[in-house]
């Protein structure tokens, strides 16, 4: 079976991937957030452990965007009272577990963004043009369908 491009997804190549299963957290996959000079986007369900996530954020709190779940709005508007500088959105339905880290850094997750107790697994990948592609056919729809908090 070959994989197409089409209305659930887009298909790509990738020559640099991982998989991990229960050994590697947030924090430790963006250590080093104060070096990248693109942006950040971060799409998750729930924000769990706001204290945690600012341990995250505050290495570089600018030029990061997420769109998080409605459900989440408590902790949301907690992050952006925090960091006034990340844009935060808010969206009815998203559930999706993703960051994207430029030029060339896509992470997809079955955790929230965020700390957790339960065995997770994710996939890291390393390609500009998986970057590029999620950007644009995901992230910037769901940023276009979501409310930001001001």
């Amino acid at each position: 079976m070959i994989f197409r491009d089409d209305s659930g997804g887009f298909a790509f190549s990738c020559e640099d991937a991982k998989i991990s299963v229960c050994t590697s957290t947030w924090n430790k996959r963006l250590s080093q957030i104060a070096r990248v000079v693109g942006p950040v986007l971060i799409m998750t369900g729930a924000l769990p452990d706001p204290e945690y996530i600012a341990q995250t954020l505050g290495k570089r709190p600018r030029d990061i965007f997420i769109i998080a779940n409605a459900d989440a709005q408590k902790e949301a508007r907690a992050l952006k009272l925090r960091f006034p500088d990340v844009r935060v959105a808010l969206h009815h339905s998203n559930n999706a577990k993703v960051v994207l880290v430029a030029p060339d850094t896509v992470w997809v997750s079955s955790a929230d963004f965020g700390k957790t107790t339960r065995i997770e697994s994710t996939v890291g990948l390393h390609s500009s043009a998986v970057f590029d592609k999620a950007r644009e056919s995901f992230f910037n729809r769901m940023w276009a369908e979501a409310t930001e908090i001001a």
